[in-house]
């Protein structure tokens, strides 16, 4: 149901409630909504359920690696936290696991994306690439703006085929922070903030999920 419609109910509710009386208000609420005001839920653009997932994040500028040395390991924690405790996907490689293998594998660097997938043995990678990451408006600025874009795609080890978009090369997905009541003055908070957020973004494009489990005040928009 469309939102103004949503609103409009709601507000005969209250008007409903206001004439029964506030104990039976909530109980009036519910009677009269539930049946025909179903929640607003977004669904998966890719079913992961059952199948084992890398999450491989790659940072597409050396000097933002350089510049978040924990950007990729963190990033790729957020993303497998929020798709276990959302039991979307099968068993997930750890974050640790992934930077093991970047240090121990001198080729790494030039696998291609199913390859790294072959070599952790899983169904298929969710891949990420960094292009923007940033805690400040502007370089050397003292005005803390988190802000972060990266592209996203999954792909299959065993057949190299991109499985998800289908119609693109990939789906670009960006994140801001938003002042809230109490401003961040921590650049460090700052960024756990954005990176979290960021990789809750990314996770819920895999999952099905009501639009009123959102927080009402976000952090990350």
């Amino acid at each position: 149901m469309r939102t103004h419609a949503r609103l409009f109910l709601g507000a005969a509710v209250a008007c409903l409630a206001a004439a029964a009386g506030c104990d039976q208000a909530a109980w009036l609420g519910h009677q009269i909504l539930a049946p025909i005001m179903p929640p607003d839920k977004v669904q998966a653009q890719y079913d992961l359920k059952g199948k084992s997932l890398l999450v491989l994040v790659d940072v597409h500028e050396p000097e933002l690696a350089g510049d978040f040395p924990q950007l990729q390991s963190r990033l790729t924690d957020s993303i497998a936290n929020v798709l276990t405790e959302n039991k979307a996907s099968g068993p997930i490689v750890p974050a640790y696991s992934v930077e093991s293998a970047r240090r121990q594998e001198p080729d790494f660097p030039k696998w291609s994306v199913a390859k790294i997938g072959r070599y952790f043995n899983t169904d298929l990678v969710l891949h990420v690439v960094v292009y923007e990451f940033r805690v400040r408006d502007n370089p050397g600025s003292s005005v803390l703006d988190g802000f972060a874009e990266a592209t996203v795609r999954i792909v299959s080890p065993e057949t190299e085929e991109q499985k998800w978009p289908l119609l693109a090369t990939a789906r670009q997905v960006s994140a801001r922070t938003l002042p809230d009541i109490d401003p961040v003055e921590d650049p460090a908070l700052l960024e756990r903030i954005l990176t979290d957020g960021f990789g809750d973004k990314i996770a819920r494009h895999f999952f099905t999920y009501e639009v009123d489990s959102l927080p009402l005040r976000p952090k990350v928009e």
